[in-house]
């Protein structure tokens, strides 16, 4: 009988399929974006929200990269970095073709579904030179053309550098973001659920039945008041 195939980690594995491996390590590299420029875009509608996009362009191998990285107003977006090549399939050929597109066009370069992510986006290729506002036609933008030209310059260009000198990297697949206001996750509950069934059986060994009861009264109204006391953090 044949072993059956590890699973692959998505958030390790490189773009190809491939490993990057130290030989005799089991565990996938961590693939890293190289970072060669961080600026600001200028948002489509700065009256919604205020404030701009902080975005970087990077690079793996020979497929250069885009990534929403701060928003200095409201509304929410994906940290993904996105492939270039990923973003052109979104143009449909009237759109390649110079017919005027709109910023939804772009919903499918990303994977998260923040409703922000397009017109993000958009605003990000505009500022790169790739696109400007279609002045005839309220909320639409209009290709520039030369991806290629764009797509080389990235791959040519000199890497930014930390305040130590070392070449800034960021990995592919942005750490998980922690939210300090979600619900516990099952393993918690899991948790509290096996001590307080443990209370009830120090108890019932101790003192008996009846004192068991009494614990497990006493833990349910810790844990009720716990769950009920209000959250008092602003949104």
């Amino acid at each position: 009988m044949s072993k059956p195939k590890p699973k692959r980690d998505k958030n390790t594995e490189l773009p190809d399929g491939g490993a990057d491996s130290p030989e005799g390590s089991s565990a996938p590299a961590l693939v890293m974006v190289t970072v060669v420029r961080t600026a600001q875009a200028v948002k489509l509608n700065p009256a919604r929200g205020g404030g701009g996009i902080t975005y970087q362009v990077g690079r793996i191998d020979k497929e250069a990269y885009l990534r929403l990285k701060e928003n200095d107003g409201g509304g929410r977006f994906s940290r993904e970095w996105v492939p270039f090549e990923r973003l052109r399939t979104c143009f449909s050929p009237a759109v390649l073709r110079g017919e005027g597109f709109k910023a939804h066009a772009l919903d499918n370069a990303f994977s998260g579904r923040s409703t922000t992510n397009a017109g993000f986006l958009t605003a990000v290729i505009r500022t790169e030179g790739l696109a400007y506002e279609d002045t005839e036609h309220k909320g639409m933008s209009l290709l520039n053309g030369g991806f290629d030209t764009w797509v080389q310059g990235v791959l040519d260009a000199d890497p930014e550098k930390n305040d130590d000198g070392t070449v800034k990297q960021e990995p592919l697949v942005p750490p998980k973001r922690e939210n300090p206001f979600s619900a516990p996750k099952d393993g918690a509950s899991k948790k509290s659920g096996g001590k307080r069934k443990q209370q009830v059986a120090d108890a019932e060994e101790t003192v008996g039945a009846a004192a068991a009861d009494e614990a497990d009264a006493a833990y349910g109204d810790a844990a009720d008041t716990a769950d009920a006391e209000p959250c008092t953090a602003s949104a």
